[in-house]
């Protein structure tokens, strides 16, 4: 009898730790995920609010500090529809050089401008090197300037998130030449089932390709870019229906 008290104590004992076991198992997890969800919001707050909304999105030209009006834009983008407003060339032209001059980044010039359905598209190079500076959008519904996302953002080694580390000249050289990243374009395309096939102009840039896709009739379609180390292709699929093109140079 006294045996059987004694199981029964222990038993609910063990219960109780178990409980307290369980409970504990939770708040740990419940804190682990606290944890990460303040480290990413911190994370995210530094990166957005790098700097102020009133200063320059860029430093001296040789980095390129992405700042909260940068974001609000890109973000708006995603997320406005079709809402759109006349723009004409010119007009974005303008906006575009203003874009820059307020950036310290007057040295750098337009390459060419591309009117898609969702927004327009400008080519940024350096004149003293001829190689492809930045890919920057133009909001239809406001005529805000922005910096394109996906390679431009992530490949870009000179004027992309990875600005700050210094460049050598394999950096800039690159292991895949501009007839392999064609070849790569062209596989992807293929591969896709796309319809589209790969244009004749291969845009160097710091880090990255970008060329034109074109329809089986050899119009302009679109575009795609290729990751000059990697081999990885991206294609651009936030532009919509291709409008119009004006060539600056």
């Amino acid at each position: 009898m006294q045996r059987e008290k004694s199981l029964k104590k222990n038993s609910k004992l063990w219960k109780r730790i178990l409980t307290k076991m369980k409970n504990l198992k939770k708040i740990l997890i419940s804190s682990l995920i606290l944890i990460v969800v303040g480290a990413l919001g911190l994370i995210l707050t530094l990166f957005i609010g790098n700097q102020d909304t009133s200063s320059s999105n860029f430093g001296t030209g040789q980095t390129y500090n992405f700042c909260s009006e940068d974001m609000s834009f890109i973000s708006r983008e995603f997320f406005q529809g079709d809402k759109t407003t006349d723009l004409f060339f010119e007009e974005v032209e303008d906006l575009t050089n203003e874009y820059l001059e307020r950036n310290n980044l007057s040295g750098l010039k337009i390459a060419e401008i591309m009117e898609f359905s969702k927004n327009f598209y400008i080519e940024i190079y350096e004149p003293d090197t001829e190689i492809g500076a930045m890919e920057l959008l133009v909001d239809k519904s406001s005529g805000a300037v922005f910096p394109e996302y996906g390679p431009n953002m992530m490949w870009n080694l000179k004027y992309g998130m990875h600005s700050q580390i210094p460049l050598s000249q394999n950096d800039i050289d690159m292991e895949i030449s501009e007839d392999q990243a064609a070849e790569l374009a062209e596989k992807y395309l293929v591969k896709t089932n796309t319809s589209e096939l790969v244009g004749d102009e291969v845009e160097k840039f710091y880090g990255y390709y970008t060329i034109h896709t074109l329809t089986e009739g050899g119009d302009l379609t679109g575009m795609l870019s290729v990751n000059g180390f990697s081999g990885d292709v991206w294609y651009h699929n936030w532009h919509g229906i291709f409008l119009d093109m004006e060539e600056e140079h």
